[in-house]
């Protein structure tokens, strides 16, 4: 058409070119592969960089293991311990643990489902994998309590007919090395007597499987005996050392016999003689051995701390009293700690009736020495002892003259208080003065430097 200009039909011929204009084509005719860097925002004046803070730690995973002993009751409140500690559980049941405990109270207590069959009809919506292979891996810690004859049997055998069974067969064998694998029998003391039961015991020991020793007392049965689970806490506290498996050795068969309190020697029915100590240093002494596997036995004086559970406890009042029962349990012992402050003076006659005299004239003698009795007697086991001196010569010459394997010299203000600054004083050693710490950490020294002890007397026998 006469009149129209070409160059106008032509798209981008005599437009003028905006900026955006401009920065589409630049776009478009860039090379291949080749991407424009983006510009950097600059953070605001005043405005600091947002702070990431790091991811919270997962917290730890147990996998308890629940069979049909009459026990299983216990493991709801060890369910219950283990989420206060803010730890994950999944737990497994046998199909004889589910007559005993609804498996309804440990999915209502540990906030997931309960696994008990090895082909479930339906599989859990997260399901990953195989799913007992799976709980074995995903597992920090496993805990089989009660752990019942027939268990332990399969275990040992290497059988796996039921998803309990089978799983522990798939737990890793750097977990079972490691100790976190944690199988707390319980049952009738004839069955945990009997050799085939202990030959098993045995061999899970050799495998590294970390087997804890039932408490003695009453049994469901009506029988006393050896067979008892041990109280939740107890457990608590072994499934902490078994997590930090350098925080404690394991001392699983080993007896300790721990003395702990004060002693009182009368003066007449309502008067004594005594101390002030509170017992505090030997029940935490009790309680970390029992957390290493040791099977404790305590000869208690007078406390003013909570007695331990789970753990058998024969109560005395005076120094003669706790020689009797020192020197009746010793033989049996392989580890001998005398914590207790025993009453070094006893009245020589003390009065049947109440005095009422306006003064009081006593005759004093000297109590047993039970630690020099200890050296006198036949015996196999370690002697640790604990003197109230800052002297670590002083401790040093009674490390000599009773014949004890280690001495722990302390101030007298260790008495009553919640910390202790202990000195070591071993045969052949320097004195090793230690910083202040609470008598719980000096609990766990003790048996640390008690198993070396234990190991040296071993490779001498």
């Amino acid at each position: 058409m006469a009149g129209t200009s070409t160059a106008s039909k032509r798209p981008g011929k005599g437009r003028k070119r905006t900026a955006r204009t401009r920065k589409t084509l630049s776009r478009n005719n860039a090379p291949a592969g080749r991407k424009k860097p983006r510009r950097q925002r600059k953070p605001a004046a005043g405005r600091r960089p947002a702070h990431r803070e790091p991811p919270a730690p997962r917290p730890v995973r147990v996998l308890l293991g629940v069979t049909g002993g009459i026990a299983a009751y216990k493991s709801l409140e060890l369910v219950r311990l283990f989420r206060k500690a803010g730890w994950e559980v999944r737990v497994v049941m046998t199909a004889a643990a589910q007559k005993l405990v609804g498996k309804d109270s440990f999915e209502t207590l540990s906030g997931n489902p309960v696994a008990f069959e090895l082909f479930p009809r339906k599989r859990p919506k997260k399901a990953v994998g195989v799913e007992h292979v799976e709980s074995a891996t995903w597992a920090d810690l496993v805990l089989v309590a009660p752990a019942t004859a027939n268990i332990i049997g399969k275990l040992a055998s290497g059988v796996a007919d039921d998803l309990l069974s089978t799983l522990l067969l798939a737990v890793p064998q750097q977990t079972v090395k490691s100790g976190r694998v944690v199988l707390s029998p319980a049952m009738n003391f004839n069955m945990w007597d009997h050799p085939s039961v202990k030959t098993n015991i045995d061999r899970l020991r050799g495998l590294g499987y970390f087997v804890v020793e039932p408490d003695t007392g009453d049994l469901a049965c009506g029988d006393t005996g050896a067979g008892r689970l041990p109280d939740p806490e107890v457990l608590l506290g072994i499934c902490r050392a078994a997590l930090d498996r350098s925080l404690l050795p394991d001392l699983s068969g080993t007896i300790v016999l721990v003395t702990v309190g004060r002693t009182e020697e009368p003066i007449d029915p309502v008067r004594v003689i005594t101390n002030r100590s509170s017992g505090r240093m030997g029940i935490a002494i009790a309680r970390s051995f029992r957390a290493a596997g040791a099977k404790v036995r305590i000869v208690a004086g007078p406390l003013g701390v909570p007695a331990p559970l789970g753990m058998v406890t024969t109560g005395v009042q005076t120094t003669q009293q706790m020689h009797v029962e020192v020197l009746k349990n010793l033989p049996d012992s392989d580890l001998l700690v005398m914590c207790a402050a025993v009453a070094d003076y006893r009245p020589k006659q003390a009065s049947r009736t109440k005095r009422h005299s306006k003064t009081l004239r006593l005759e004093l003698e000297r109590t047993p020495d039970i630690l020099k009795s200890v050296s006198r007697a036949r015996h196999s086991a370690v002697v640790v002892g604990f003197s109230l001196d800052s002297d670590p010569d002083a401790a040093a010459r009674k490390l000599k003259e009773k014949k004890l394997d280690l001495i722990v010299a302390n101030p007298v203000t260790t008495p009553a208080a919640d910390t202790i600054r202990p000195t070591l004083v071993l045969k052949g050693r320097k004195p090793q003065a230690l910083p202040e710490m609470t008598k719980t950490e000096f609990a766990r020294r003790l048996v640390i430097e008690s198993a070396e002890l234990l190991k040296a007397r071993k490779r001498h026998a």
